[in-house]
């Protein structure tokens, strides 16, 4: 059945990477802001060193975000509530910034670029 070739396939995969944490809501909030800060340019691609910005699709995931805040109103906790309200305001700020700022296109990289070790600002912004 499908059911077998689903668990098959990926009993293969799980020797393969870390234990994911259990999904609870914040888990779910996170990877969700994860999938925004990609869209708005927080992640290099490692083989074309190119680095995705996509603002629409950011907005969506934003925008997401800002559904659930609305739906699960009068039932979150405390920490979860916040943690909407944290990651909206980050995420929101973010959008705005490089709405405002787009990045330059990559430039072809010169001998001196390949020697300089990554800049730290990106981690510590989306954090």
């Amino acid at each position: 059945t499908s059911n077998e070739s689903i668990s098959d396939s990926s009993q293969s995969t799980e020797q393969d990477r870390p234990k994911l944490p259990p999904i609870d809501f914040s888990a779910f909030i996170a990877e969700l802001g994860m999938t925004a800060v990609t869209y708005l340019g927080g992640y290099q691609n490692p083989e074309t060193n190119e680095v995705l910005v996509d603002l629409e699709m950011a907005k969506r995931a934003i925008d997401t975000i800002d559904l659930l805040k609305e739906k699960t109103k009068g039932n979150l906790t405390a920490p979860e509530s916040n943690l909407l309200d944290n990651t909206l305001y980050n995420l929101r700020m973010t959008y705005i910034r490089i709405a405002n700022n787009p990045p330059s296109p990559p430039h072809p990289e010169t001998p001196e670029s390949t020697t300089e070790a990554p800049s730290e600002e990106t981690e510590t912004e989306t954090e």
